[in-house]
């Protein structure tokens, strides 16, 4: 799995042809998976420096196991995300896999990594122009348990006489299914109301205009009152990637629903142009979308949002959602507020200029969902309390701040999805 493009393996890399049937040697690997990460610094140097990521990944079978997908995404510590993916198939003639990886960052498949399982571990091989010199690389997998495997990856400059390990994965499986995220680019909208038109405007909405967006191609995720403002409307929609935020922003904004509807909804509002293009920080930070009340739903949802916006101050983006994930999130799980979505900008030029946002700036959003307004009280208490946060961390916090964090409690409405 190395980030360089490999060659083609040649006949002189080693690839067992023993005679069994390994189809399904890949079976233990399908399902979904976190993985702690473990890459050495600088390979084939002498260095002994590792660092230390998170990732996760989801892996699907094809051919009723003769080949799988696998799709692989990290977040290092510098902040640069890492998005993977590996295809894996399996010859039955030759009695052997292959293994293509691609990353985002090349957009291209890598050539194969030949090899077989044998006693409980697959073996694969190839040679790579690494840095101007060829070399061997080889892939170790191995399954421990049903709920644990282990990647391992090395390099040797001498021919396969010694090798040299630089990144293991540790998989272990996810307990349960993970709840369905939005994982691509995401809006936070907040609009100025005219006084005592929120209302009006979430009647309108919740009744005329959610199932025709989500038609257009995008995911009305979550609709909220402030509760601290009364004339704010507060909502969530997401997009699978830029390109399609654009496609299906022209789709709804020039189709029949809104040109019927647009004199209503714009009649509530002051201004619409406070909105944040957002993404997920790290993988499978995305906000969580749950199930939606059908048409003419009056019950509202109970519980309460909080959303915590940071403005970011220069030179602190690269490295901020590494800090939160080590020294601010721990703190916030353990006074009982776990973030339930991590989001970041997404830096990309805004590809639909009809509708403003906000740019020139990098905000850090995290959401947290508690049970009512006391239970959030009780979270602020616990916080405040707490040695590290009050003598470290704030501090270490507000240093990369460039204004302070604003913090909006938020209740659904009828038709919002849950935020779980």
């Amino acid at each position: 799995m190395t980030i360089a493009p490999t060659p083609s393996a040649p006949a002189s890399v080693p690839a067992p042809d023993p005679p069994r049937d390994g189809a399904h040697d890949f079976d233990f690997l399908h399902g979904s998976w976190r993985i702690h990460n473990r890459k050495l610094l600088r390979p084939l140097t002498g260095s002994a420096d590792w660092y230390e990521f998170e990732g996760r990944s989801v892996e699907r079978s094809l051919w009723d196991g003769q080949g799988n997908l696998e799709e692989y995404e990290a977040t290092l510590p510098d902040g640069t995300r890492l998005r993977g993916l590996a295809l894996r198939l399996y010859d039955p003639k030759a009695r052997r896999w292959t293994i293509h990886w691609s990353n985002s960052a090349s957009g291209t498949l890598d050539p194969a990594m030949y090899g077989t399982f044998r006693d409980g571990v697959g073996t694969f091989y190839s040679h790579e122009d690494y840095q101007g010199r060829m070399i061997l690389v080889r892939f170790l997998w191995t399954a421990a348990g049903g709920d644990a495997a282990r990647w391992e990856q090395s390099f040797s400059a001498d021919g396969g006489r010694s090798w040299e390990s630089n990144w293991v994965m540790e998989f272990t499986r996810d307990a349960a299914p993970a709840a369905r995220r939005c994982g691509g680019v995401v809006e936070l909208r907040r609009y100025r109301l005219h006084p005592g038109r929120r209302d009006e405007l979430i009647d309108l909405f919740d009744r005329e205009l959610v199932e025709p967006q989500e038609a257009a191609g995008m995911t009305v995720v979550a609709q909220f009152r402030d509760v601290d403002d009364p004339d704010a409307f507060v909502w969530l929609r997401g997009f699978p990637d830029v390109r399609a935020r654009a496609a299906a922003l022209g789709a709804f904004y020039d189709g029949p629903v809104w040109k019927a509807h647009r004199a209503a909804a714009n009649a509530t509002m002051v201004s619409s142009d406070d909105v944040r293009v957002l993404r997920p920080a790290r993988p499978g930070s995305g906000v969580p979308v749950g199930d939606r009340a059908p048409r003419g739903a009056s019950t509202l949802p109970g519980g309460l949002v909080a959303a915590t916006i940071y403005t970011l101050a220069s030179g602190h983006e690269a490295e901020f959602s590494s800090f939160f994930a080590r020294e601010v999130e721990p703190l916030l799980a353990a006074s009982g507020a776990p973030p339930v979505a991590v989001l970041e900008t997404e830096p990309s030029e805004n590809a639909f200029p009809r509708l403003p946002v906000r740019e020139g700036e990098r905000a850090f959003v995290w959401l947290a969902r508690f049970d009512n307004a006391a239970a959030y009280e009780r979270h602020r208490t616990a916080l405040a309390a707490e040695p590290r946060w009050t003598r470290e961390t704030r501090a270490a916090l507000e240093r990369r701040l460039a204004a302070p964090a604003e913090v909006w409690r938020l209740t659904p409405t009828a038709r919002s999805r849950a935020v779980r």
